[in-house]
Parts: C-alpha cells; structure tokens; sequence
C-alpha cells in the first residue's frame, strides 16, 4: 500500500507543480517583455520615471515572494502584505502616468497585476481573487475620476478591458483549482483503493494462517482418534492428556476472532503449539487491546513466555493484556525453575510457588523526553 500511496501522491504533485509552473510563467513572461517594454517606452511620458522603474522591480519581488508560497511551505500571513503591496504598484504607476495614460499601454501596471492576484491568492478561495480584481479596477476608476477622464468611451474601454483581463486570470484560477481538485481526488481514490487490497491481503493471510493450524490440529486429532479406535486405553494419563491437549488448541482456533496479523500472538501460539504437540494443554487468553509493536519489542517480550512453554511438563496458561501504554504476558505453569534471562525494554517478573511457576513479561511505553 505504501508504494501505491507514494506513487499517486507524486502523480498529484506533478499536475500541482504543472499549474503552479504555468501560473509563475504567465505574469514573468508578460512583465519582462510587455510590461518592461512599455516602462522603457513610456520613460519620458512619466512623471516619476524612476517610481515607475521602482514599481517594475517590486512587481518581481511580489511575484518571487508569492512563488515561495506556492513552492514551499504555506504562509498565510504573507497574503495582506503582498495584496497591499500589490495594489500599491497600481496605484503608484498609475499616479505617474498623465491622466489620457491611464488606460494606454505606458499604464502598465493594473493590466498585468492580476496575474500577480493568481499567484498571491493561489492557496486562498476564488473570492479572494475576485476581490482583488475589483480592488484593482476601483483604484483605476478612482484615477480616472480624478483626472476628470470619466466620459462613455473611457468607461466602455475600462470595462472591457476589466472584463477581457478578469476572464483570463479568474478563467485559469478556476481551472488550477479544478486540476488541485482533481489531482487531491485521485490521490485519496488510489489510497482508498490500496487500503481495500492491503485489508484483503491481510484477511486472506489470516485465513491461510487459520486452515494451517487447523489442519495441523486435524492431523493430530485424527492420530489421536486413529490410536484410539485401535485400543488405546482412554485411562492412560498420557492418552488424556494428549486429547485435553488437542481439545485445548481446537477450543482455541475457534475461539479466534482476530482480522490481522499480530507479531505478538503469533510467535505465542507458535510456542503454545509446540509445546502442545510435546502433550502440554495450553490456553491462551487476550485481554484488552494490543498496540502497534516493534519487531524487536515483540521479540523481547514473548521470548520469556514462549522459553516458559518449552519447559512446561503437563499445562500452561497463557494470558496478554493490552492497553494504549502497557502490554503484559503472562504464563502460569508446571515448568521448573529456569533462570530468566533480562530483555531490553521490558521488565521480567518470576516467581515460583510448589509446583507452579509464574512468569510475567511487561511492557511500558516510554513518554517523550
């Protein structure tokens, strides 16, 4: 699953940085070609040429800025600084252009700076960039209005410029967002989809797991039967034992309800089984919920049990309590008293009573330093 999940997200992140390239190159190309030909143009037109040139190269500074939040990591709080500054430029370009320049090519500045709107609003709802649009074309029409150039004509070239501009920059912000959209559904899709084949690859090999103890358990039942039909004596302790044996380990597949591998009960019931096949009757209980476990952890904390087991003479039970911080292990057996070695990270309790030898295995997880 985890290929498959990495595999869509780089595909995701591929269409996300197509769109993020095109809407860097657009307001780049359009504002070192155009717009940095009209400022040359237009030098002895201005009335502050050198604002103008100013108001040229902060253009590139908000873009460039406004890029390392597409690229890089999100930050918000950039959004109001480069809006402002943004409409600034506008505003400044427009103050240095005669008022019958305002809507010319020398007034370069509210014609391309909504491009820069797409990029500065590109992490942020359409509305925003609709918003800026019309702080853009208000700062225009405020110009015109006091440069005493409002008349039908100028208002009918203002509006379709208005117009023919915010189609394009809303019309490709509408589609980037389209393509995020679509590239965030098919990565979520493809992990759904490798979640549902991950869940069954695990069902399945837990069945197999299932029929391979069961028909291991068969074999030995069927033996048992065999020998029984041929004449053994059902007083013979050994002949019962085996069969409370064998009835111990049926009672326990069937008593199974688990729907994944566990590291930790699979390495106990391959001790129980061993152990059972020497005659011993085993039970083994699980109480509670077992978290995700190392391998190692796992190791170190049924190695102690599953020694117990090997050394068990007629019975051994078996109990494994989990919590959210606490795994325990627990056998109780007629075993004799063998040295328990000490394991990494867990603490081994051993205490032997008669007869009867209890040996826990503990785990606690550690809080973070």
């Amino acid at each position: 699953m985890a290929v498959i999940e990495s595999t869509a997200m780089l595909v995701a992140r591929r269409y996300l940085r197509g769109t993020a390239i095109a809407a860097l190159a657009i307001p780049v190309c359009w504002h070192l070609l155009y717009d940095g030909t009209m400022t040359v143009l237009g030098w002895s037109v201005y009335r502050w040429p050198w604002a103008v040139a100013i108001c040229w190269v902060a253009y590139l500074a908000i873009g460039a800025v406004g890029a390392l939040d597409i690229f890089g990591r999100p930050r918000p709080r950039l959004f109001w600084p480069l809006t402002v500054a943004a409409l600034l430029v506008v505003a400044i370009v427009l103050a240095a252009c005669p008022p019958e320049e305002i809507l010319r090519s020398f007034n370069w500045a509210w014609g391309s700076i909504g491009w820069l709107g797409v990029i500065i609003c590109w992490r942020r709802p359409i509305t925003h960039l609709v918003a800026f649009v019309l702080a853009n074309a208000a700062i225009v029409v405020t110009g015109l209005a006091i440069g005493d150039q409002l008349d039908q004509i100028t208002l009918a070239r203002l509006g379709m410029v208005v117009i023919g501009s915010a189609a394009l920059q809303l019309g490709f912000a509408f589609t980037a967002g389209g393509v995020r959209a679509i590239a965030a559904s098919v990565t979520r899709s493809a992990v759904a989809r490798a979640e549902v084949a991950d869940r069954r690859a695990v069902a399945e090999a837990v069945h197999a797991a299932r029929v391979t103890r069961y028909e291991d358990i068969r074999d030995d039942i069927r033996t048992l039967l065999t020998e029984l039909a041929d004449g053994a004596d059902p007083r013979d302790p050994l002949v019962q034992q085996r069969c409370r044996a064998g009835a111990a380990r049926l009672r326990r597949l069937l008593a199974e309800t688990d729907d994944v591998p566990d590291p930790l009960l699979h390495g106990l019931r391959a001790g129980a089984d061993v152990a059972e096949r020497r005659g011993v009757e085993v039970s083994l209980v699980r109480v509670g919920h077992v978290p995700d476990l190392t391998v190692e952890t796992c190791r170190a904390l049924s190695e102690a049990p599953i020694e117990a087991l090997s050394n068990a003479a007629t019975w051994a039970r078996v109990t494994v309590v989990g919590s959210g911080d606490e795994v325990v292990v627990s056998v109780i057996g007629d075993m004799p008293e063998v040295p328990v070695a000490p394991r990494k990270g867990i603490e081994i309790t051993a205490h032997t009573e008669g007869e009867r030898r209890w040996i826990e295995a503990r785990w606690q997880l550690q809080p973070a330093a």
